[in-house]
């Protein structure tokens, strides 16, 4: 009596074969693996001027904090420095008015009524803001404030179609940190002109930084001003900061462009099916 042999497995479904359903020939499974389908290589300049985005945002970090510390020493009037950042925030506002919208009277007029909404429930509620932690202390208040810094870079947006971005988790973070430095500055008004630079900083000049896809335009004007404050503040803070944006700018970099000479990404037929919808694949044609 001799053995039959059974023919080759075949991956085919009209076909009855006398192998198990979940049967897979060792031979071909791997046959169709592929890897790194659609791999871009980056190089060290896309990667660099990629992280310029995320070092201006970092300096825009440093400057408010720098804000702080000139308002908690008093090495600066506050009066003036109101006066100066608004200064500087009306020329943004016209510049975006004029390049970037449409119907600018009635956005005008909108914008008008927020700013002055603005103004007086901050005016108000400043002297609630500033001595709203003071059962806190101040060790407390600065690590609470470092950390929740960091949220806000991390969930930024950067201009990136990334899941972890989120406007809102970033926004309000940052807000959190300013009420909580603003409660230790002495005067109600120190705490209104703190917070009225965090809005500036972190509500309006992101929304320019969008229109304008995220351009480093201003990071050289935060070098060169964060540079300068910190000198006179601290040592310390400035070789710190120093190496963060060697950190950020060069080392990240480097270290981005020659880890991805390690990245697999393997594609094979236990992948699930992609389905286009037509109108996807007629744009596409």
């Amino acid at each position: 009596m001799t053995g039959t042999t059974k023919p080759p497995w075949k991956k085919v479904l009209y076909e009855k074969q006398p192998y198990p359903d979940n049967y897979t020939d060792k031979k071909i499974f791997l046959r169709d693996l592929k890897k790194n389908i659609d791999f871009k290589e980056v190089k060290f300049l896309e990667a660099f001027y990629g992280s310029l985005i995320i070092l201006q945002e970092f300096c825009n970090v440093v400057t408010f904090v720098l804000i702080y510390f000139y308002l908690l020493y008093e090495w600066v009037e506050p009066s003036a420095l109101l006066t100066c950042t608004s200064a500087v925030t009306t020329l943004g506002f016209v510049y975006y008015l004029w390049a970037f919208s449409e119907n600018v009277l009635s956005k005008l007029g909108n914008d008008i009524r927020t700013i002055i909404t603005f103004i007086v429930v901050g005016r108000l509620f400043s002297p609630v803001l500033h001595t709203l932690t003071d059962t806190v202390s101040t060790d407390s208040i600065y690590t609470t404030t470092f950390l929740m810094m960091v949220v806000h870079m991390i969930f930024f947006d950067y201009g990136v179609g990334a899941a972890i971005v989120s406007n809102s988790v970033s926004l309000s973070t940052v807000i959190f940190a300013s009420i909580c430095l603003a409660s230790r500055l002495s005067t109600a008004f120190n705490a209104f002109v703190l917070m009225t630079a965090a809005i500036k900083m972190f509500v309006l000049l992101p929304m320019l930084h969008s229109a304008l896809k995220n351009q480093t335009y201003f990071l050289w004007i935060y070098l060169i001003v964060d540079i300068y404050c910190l000198i006179y503040l601290s040592k310390l803070a400035l070789v710190l900061y120093l190496f963060t944006v060697v950190l950020i700018s060069i080392i990240c970099p480097l270290l981005y462009v020659y880890l991805q000479n390690y990245k697999e990404t393997i594609y094979g037929p236990w992948d699930e099916a992609v389905v286009d919808d037509a109108d996807s694949i007629i744009s596409k044609l």
